[in-house]
């Protein structure tokens, strides 16, 4: 069948040829294969495909198909025509490079990640999402997708942005909030959590450098309410942090 042939393709494409010493384990490659062939197979996919077309928001960046790469659980990026995340169903859907009407799914358990946009379009920088962990409240763990604030998402800390639909029972439209997230850079089992924008709980991230870390906000004046301004600490925090 084309629809498979393609999809088989494209995946078998994003999973060869890891590198042993700097990617994913093999484990971790071979559980993103299930996730994805799980997320691809009959009444699940159909699912899916039912979901999505009674969706009239919760898309981020909107419904329309956008331009991106797959960061695929063995470290390499894969350009595909079309991305779009349904924050809700916490889902990627993503169009089929040889055939564009088929679409396949991607769950965050079957990626590192994925980029919206092309790097050097300075009127569209390109958004950084990436599977982690996460914990809000005194609900369990989860893997999402994250859209990253910092420079790097490899830390030693990492700041990012959880989306949601709105908890609006009463509209048909629920629209995306964002939950400030942060936590270590590094992938692992601590999760990223709820950040309040306030000087104690930012600089409570920082421990024994919580001092050079106030200094380079006042220097810059930089202010704690602001996720972007928050980046730029913690970027300084993890300067230092390798550096020293």
């Amino acid at each position: 069948m084309k629809t498979s042939f393609c999809l088989s393709l494209l995946f078998a494409a994003a999973v060869s040829g890891a590198a042993p010493a700097a990617a994913q384990t093999s484990r971790d490659v071979a559980d993103a294969r299930v996730a994805y062939q799980q997320a691809n197979t009959g009444a699940v996919a159909e699912g899916y495909r039912a979901s999505l077309k009674q969706q009239t928001s919760g898309f981020v960046g909107g419904p329309a198909f956008q331009l991106g790469y797959l960061r695929t659980a063995d470290g390499r990026s894969l350009l595909v025509p079309g991305l779009r995340y349904h924050a809700g169903l916490h889902l990627l859907e993503a169009q089929d490079s040889i055939d564009l009407e088929s679409t396949h799914f991607w769950p965050a358990s079957s990626l590192r990640g994925f980029d919206l946009g092309e790097a050097g379009d300075p009127a569209a920088p390109v958004r950084r999402f990436r599977s982690r962990l996460v914990k809000e409240g005194s609900a369990g763990t989860r893997r999402e997708y994250v859209e990253v604030l910092t420079a790097i998402d490899a830390g030693p800390l990492l700041l990012a942005w959880l989306y949601a639909p709105a908890d609006e029972a009463t509209t048909s439209k629920r629209p995306l909030v964002g939950t400030l997230v942060a936590g270590p850079g590094t992938v692992g089992t601590e999760p990223l959590r709820p950040l309040e924008p306030t000087e104690s709980a930012v600089l409570r991230l920082f421990g024994s450098r919580a001092n050079d870390v106030r200094t380079f906000a006042n220097t810059q004046h930089l202010d704690y309410t602001r996720p972007a301004d928050i980046a730029k600490m913690m970027d300084h925090y993890n300067r230092i942090a390798v550096v020293k």
